[in-house]
């Protein structure tokens, strides 16, 4: 299954995570550990379709905030 998360702080959305999980249950639980401290998130199923679409539109990137952070 895959599963999409977003990523909000305060008001403004942070980013969008697409990943492959093996049941609900471990969706929930990546998503938990993506979430840094201090944002909220959201998940939901997507189809194999979406997960391509959305891989090609935007590849995983690191920007500047995340380099300073890590």
């Amino acid at each position: 299954m895959h599963y999409k998360v977003n990523i909000w702080k305060d008001d403004s959305f942070k980013r969008e995570i697409v990943y492959t999980a093996d049941n609900g249950i471990q969706a929930i639980q990546m998503a938990s550990a993506a979430t840094p401290d201090g944002c909220r998130s959201t998940y939901e199923e997507i189809t194999e379709e979406q997960k391509l679409c959305l891989m090609e539109k935007e590849p995983m990137v690191q920007n500047e905030e995340d380099l300073a952070v890590a």
